[in-house]
């Protein structure tokens, strides 16, 4: 693994989408949120934290009796990681084969098309 990097399981990242949204947070205000939408209990949020705590995403404090989880990594520096570790692995580094197999394979609304389009026309004129 390179330096600073970090890796997240597809349940890591959903805890930590919440925690970017919702930081401070406690293990009930997690388990209360996960409720009906995953089958985790407290004990897996915990073991969650715990992993997640020892790659370095997630640091906490105790208030009251409580331990409230704060996120250390940022959201935007962990999706261009993501994104460049996809594209790496799944289409060898080649955004355009990524994209023409997305539009090939219809995955584009047409206002897609054009913010696509509009994000070309606008790195091609700062580049």
């Amino acid at each position: 693994m390179e330096k600073g990097k970090i890796n997240l399981s597809n349940a890591e990242w959903r805890l930590m989408d919440f925690l970017w949204d919702n930081n401070p947070a406690s293990i009930a205000d997690m388990v209360r949120y996960f409720d009906g939408i995953t089958n985790w209990d407290r004990h897996v949020v915990i073991m969650m934290l715990r992993r997640m705590e020892a790659k370095g995403a997630v640091v906490w404090e105790m208030v009251g009796r409580a331990k409230h989880y704060y996120p250390v990594i940022e959201r935007e520096q962990s999706c261009v990681q993501e994104t460049n570790d996809f594209l790496n692995r799944v289409y060898k580094g080649s955004l355009g084969l990524m994209l023409t197999t997305m539009v090939k394979q219809e995955k584009f609304k047409k206002e897609e098309l054009e913010e696509l389009r509009r994000i070309l026309n606008e790195g091609e004129q700062d580049g």
